[in-house]
């Protein structure tokens, strides 16, 4: 989770406002604290739901959906998401990488050298090896415990030099790994082999390779057929897919572009991207740019990667073939209450209980428009495929069975689909029922009283935050006036919290403690109850949880102002373009508002003190050296991750300079043409979805902008500067643009469950996490010239530690989706966990399907995986899938087949 608490940029939140933390119960100190709102009161940037795929929106739009498919869409991605014939090898899912709270908390066979920093050997443990606690016990230079062994004065000791001033890492050689770790804790994908074809069957056809560098495996007495290889393990850790829906970018490099251009994760990066479609009996192409749609640019990057799901050499054509006509979700079961799949559930008297009843081409049919799969009168349309030429050539030709190199337009289109179906099924798995929530007016409802007779205060608290609650019905301002009201306010919204609701690990050293592990669940029906069953303890812990918040903002971490809420996260649709964006708080008379960015960079004073360009959302916070990942500062197909570096390159090209090593001038020249013929466009707002131009703008942060109006701000307007403005509101070629070493600042919501954290997994729980900012990050000095502006050294006591912990793990919680029920209820799947080491067969562990319903236990925390304490997804139950597994969980279907050779 890279990014978590306070990484830090300068960014003013729309939502920045004062929450008075009311902390005068037991004589505690009160503490002015930022305004949280509740998720609700963001619009969900889902163009399947606001009727931009359909039409059915107001605005104008080319469709792409049929009308009022929206749930069906959804349901088709579920599927899909789930579905372990998705990849090559017919075990791996995109679920495989996200079955936990939208993450990955495996442990076996989960490490991975530094391949994007060029090393290929691993330290921590041998491949095939388990994770266990002792591993992330390694401890800084200050002797805190931090995870896996860091040392920034060993490695300069070594000989490391420091990040130019240009922003050139800085490079040295590999450390001692008893102090210093560039492994990663990721999750595994499949074998490295090559694709041969496809067989009929969940498993391609496929050569695996005898050796593969990192993964390289000894097993004892290998089974038939099984190479010295284990399956590889991606380069960095897996992000939640939950509430991904509301970043403008996705991954942890930002690769996953905001614009789905139907056909792979780069968006309008790849100019020549183009979905086929059928016309007037011709065969056309079609340029798409779906705006808001980082997760469907996203969804379609695993299924052709060799790391996560595929053996070399497949397209995502052989995908649609594979799975046209196949079952969905065969031998998976999937729960007859299921949220969405309910009505396509093999539930019948004749079924099973497993996989669907309908097609994925049958569903396809019924949610896309004709003009992507059909000849206009329902049937295929089938086309042959010249690879000889780039971009391959399309010509049609008869459908005739069997079909040995030709393609429907159906299947060669399959990325589209998949693409927006998972999106659409992503999208659903927001949290918005959180504890932070409650205390911010987004759920609590009816009516409070506080006093009797002519004296008494009445109100309805719906829409009112907590605060706003206690200083409404106080009788009068004194201590007791107030604990009066707060007593009132608080046992009132206790019975809001969710019934599953339990106290996190250091809720006992927070400001109100209350036991770790203690239940602070309200009512079933809150408005009929009389009282929480646990009125004490949440009381206690809603008041310890106000105060985490309190923190989290304070000026001394100043987490916030990156991770704004309500998402908390700044690199959200709402934060960079101002769709949906919360409703500002209203202010007292007279009063001017700050005015709020909304652009995708900024230029700002940096750590080094000098004015720097960067992404927002994206920033260097001394994890681990820059030079053992560039993330946002790689470029791809010779077309920069950053928006920064692109504008520079196309500001390069327009005053007729070469580009440098490895821009490629062609692509960027035909971006500048997309950018400059206004063809990426984004609704105006959730009400009107008319078209408007997306701008790469720029902004400029504090420090860079001014009025030379000396009494402006004493005259009360926030938006005044007093300083000469310095602000050029667009790169300046040759100006520093902080990217290398850069990564995305996710959410913090259900943070609890989504551990290991960081882009490398190297941190176990979020004590360590915090650990990591309060010294300015682990490698401040080597990445001094690209590290973020806002890092710092903090200290602000263990009690209100453990209240912002506690603010993180227990008030961030979305209490559905720690029992998996409602809407993130799930098929069955059985995910890889390792390999016997006799054998090199995948080991093969259930995650059983659960309904709406969900399950009566909480899920494992990361730590809890570790160190064996049982809980939902706990990963010691075998996988009984038939023909899958055997009964001691061991795949059966780990060597691919070859095609027979005609007789």
């Amino acid at each position: 989770m890279e990014g978590i608490f306070g990484a830090k940029c300068w960014r003013p939140s729309r939502m920045l406002g004062g929450l008075l933390a009311s902390l005068l119960v037991l004589g505690a100190p009160g503490l002015k604290a930022q305004e949280v709102a509740p998720l609700n009161q963001v619009t969900v940037p889902d163009v399947n739901m606001l009727g931009l795929l359909d039409g059915t929106g107001n605005g104008a739009w080319l469709d792409i959906t049929e009308p009022e498919r929206k749930e069906a869409l959804q349901a088709l991605g579920k599927a899909l998401f789930w579905d372990m014939q998705v990849g090559g090898d017919g075990i791996t899912a995109c679920a495989s990488c996200h079955y936990h709270a939208g993450a990955d908390h495996r442990r076996n066979n989960q490490l991975s050298p530094g391949f994007k920093g060029g090393d290929f050997a691993l330290d921590l443990l041998a491949v095939n090896q388990a994770l266990g606690s002792p591993h992330y016990q390694g401890a800084n230079e200050a002797g805190t415990e931090v995870g896996f062994p860091v040392n920034e004065p060993h490695l300069l000791a070594l000989g490391w030099t420091p990040d130019t001033l240009d922003g050139t890492p800085g490079t040295g050689p590999k450390g001692n790994p008893d102090l210093d770790i560039n492994d990663v804790a990721s999750s595994q994908g499949v074998r490295a082999g090559t694709f041969t074809g496809l067989s009929g069957d969940r498993v391609d056809y496929a050569l695996l390779t005898e050796t593969d560098n990192g993964f390289d495996a000894i097993f004892t007495t290998p089974g038939n057929g099984i190479p010295a290889t284990a399956r590889r393990v991606e380069p960095r850790n897996a992000p939640t897919v939950i509430n991904a829906v509301f970043n403008l970018r996705n991954f942890w490099d930002g690769r996953a572009d905001t614009f789905f251009n139907g056909v792979n994760p780069l968006g309008f990066r790849d100019p020549t991207a183009r979905v086929k479609t059928y016309v007037a009996g011709q065969i056309a192409d079609e340029k798409l740019l779906i705006p808001f749609s980082a997760l469907a640019s996203q969804a379609v990057g695993p299924p052709l990667s060799d790391f996560e799901m595929q053996f070399a050499g497949r397209a995502f054509a052989h995908i649609g073939r594979k799975l046209a006509n196949a079952t969905p979700l065969a031998d998976q079961t999937v729960a007859c209450d299921d949220s969405l799949l309910f009505s396509l559930a093999n539930c019948g008297e004749s079924g099973n209980g497993r996989g669907l009843t309908e097609s994925y081409a049958s569903m396809i049919r019924d949610v896309f428009d004709e003009r992507f799969w059909g000849d206009g009168n329902g049937g295929d349309v089938c086309l042959t495929v010249d690879d000889s030429q780039s971009p391959p050539a399309l010509s049609q030709v008869t459908c005739t069975e069997p079909r040995i190199d030709d393609f429907t337009l159906l299947e060669y289109n399959f990325a589209l689909f998949f693409g927006l179906a998972v999106q659409a099924y992503e999208a659903t798995l927001f949290t918005d029922n959180t504890i932070v929530d409650l205390l911010a007016g987004g759920i609590a409802t009816g009516i409070v009283t506080n006093g009797a007779g002519r004296r008494a205060i009445t109100i309805d608290v719906t829409g009112m935050p907590l605060e706003t609650c206690i200083d409404t019905i106080a009788l009068n301002n004194n201590a007791a006036g107030v604990a009066d009201a707060e007593q009132i306010c608080a046992a009132h919204y206790a019975k809001f919290i969710s019934p599953a609701a339990v106290t996190g690990a250091e809720s006992g050293n927070a400001l109100f403690p209350v036991d770790p592990g203690t239940p602070i669940g309200g009512c079933m029906d809150a408005l009929t109850c009389g009282a929480s069953p646990n009125e004490v303890a949440a009381i206690n812990a809603l008041l310890s949880i106000e105060r985490g918040v309190g923190r989290f903002f304070a000026g001394a971490t100043a987490c916030g102002v990156c991770h704004f809420n309500p998402e908390f996260t700044g690199a959200t649709v709402s934060a960079l373009t101002g769709f949906g964006a919360a409703p500002a708080p209203p202010l007292p008379p007279g009063q001017l508002r700050k005015e709020a960015l909304e652009v995708p960079m900024e230029r700002m004073i940096a750590f080094n003190g000098q004015a720097q360009v960067y992404d927002a959302g994206f920033y260097n916070i001394g994890v681990r050296p820059t030079v053992e990942d560039l993330s946002l500062g790689d470029a791809i197909n010779g077309v920069p991750l950053s928006f920064a570096k692109l504008r520079e390159a196309i500001l390069l090209l327009q005053s007729g300079q070469d580009l440098p090593e490895p821009l490629d001038e062609t692509a960027i020249g035909m971006i500048a043409d997309v950018i400059a013929g206004g063809e990426l466009l984004i609704p105006t707002s959730p009400t009107d979805l008319t078209p408007k131009v997306f701008d790469l703008a720029l902004a400029c942060g504090p420090g860079l902008v001014g009025n030379d109006n000396a009494r402006g701000r004493r005259n009360g307007d926030p938006n005044n500067n007093p300083n000469t403005n310095q602000c050029i509101p667009d790169i300046i070629p040759g100006e520093k643009i902080l990217m290398n070493g850069a990564f995305k600042a996710p959410g913090l919501r259900n943070v609890k469950f989504t551990g290991p954290y960081f882009h490398n997994g190297a941190k176990k729980n979020l004590r360590q996490v915090l650990e990591t900012y309060k010294t300015a990050g682990h490698f401040s000095t080597i990445n001094f010239n690209n590290l973020d502006a806002g890092m710092r050294i903090f200290d602000l006591g263990p009690v209100d530690e453990a209240s912002v912990v506690e603010m993180m793990e227990t008030g961030l919680t979305d209490w559905r989706l720690a029992t998996d029920s409602g809407k993130f209820d799930h098929p069955e799947l059985c995910v890889p966990h390792g390999h016997d080491p006799e054998t090199g067969q995948t080991l093969l562990v259930a995650i059983p399907a659960v309904g709406a319903e969900g399950h009566g236990e909480l899920l494992q925390t990361f730590e809890e995986q570790l160190d064996g304490v049982p809980g939902a997804h706990s990963l010691d139950e075998l996988c009984t899938m038939p023909a899958i597994a055997d009964l001691n969980g061991g795949s059966l279907i780990d060597v691919p087949l070859q095609p027979v050779a005609p007789q």
